[in-house]
């Protein structure tokens, strides 16, 4: 319809656009919620009151059927994208060692990583961010070369906390008392050395 930005109405289901968008695979305009979205509010409060709902909203759909695996790779794409462009946007002023942020090997699901890092760029604090599917080895050595002053991970599904766990055991031989950080739905089942991060 418009080319203005507007509220959903009281009582609207605040993610019905986004979900019509990616059944209909229609890329323009999953593009111009999400600029609509992110021009809105500040950043922290899009990702934690409309981001990280309609990507959680977007899974249930697909898993439902309503909306194709197409569908959930454009939504998912189209946000990286923006969130991309925010962390190079939010720029590196910070100093001192930085947090490194990543996913364990074999996980792929990196929005809300990705989303934090900018957050805490935009904190101010340095960050390095590592992306999806980190091998153990890796993790290890950028720890390692960066002199890390924390790890932050996640475990969006059940699956990977034991990957993340793997890491955790990687990073607690290679420096004891560097701290971890969870987030993910189940980041709760992460055994020590690992601390959880809501």
């Amino acid at each position: 319809s418009g080319t203005e930005p507007s509220r959903p109405a009281v009582g609207r289901d605040p993610h019905l656009d986004l979900v019509q968008a990616a059944a209909e695979l229609d890329a323009a305009r999953v593009s111009r919620i999400l600029d609509e979205q992110f021009g809105m509010v500040e950043f922290e409060t899009l990702v934690d009151q409309w981001l990280m709902p309609a990507l959680s909203r977007i899974g249930h759909e697909w898993a439902s059927g309503t909306i194709s695996v197409a569908g959930e790779h454009l939504v998912s794409n189209t946000v990286l994208r923006r969130l991309s462009a925010a962390y190079e946007a939010a720029g590196g002023r910070g100093t001192g060692r930085p947090v490194l942020i990543g996913a364990p090997p074999g996980v792929h699901h990196e929005l809300g990583l990705l989303a934090f890092a900018v957050a805490l760029r935009r904190a101010g604090l340095p960050t390095i961010y590592l992306g999806a599917d980190v091998p153990l080895e890796a993790w290890a050595d950028a720890v390692g070369t960066s002199s890390a002053v924390a790890v932050v991970t996640a475990a969006p599904r059940r699956r990977d906390a034991a990957r993340v766990a793997e890491v955790a055991e990687v990073l607690h031989v290679a420096n004891p008392a560097l701290p971890i950080w969870v987030g993910g739905r189940f980041q709760d089942l992460l055994p020590p050395p690992s601390r959880s991060k809501t």
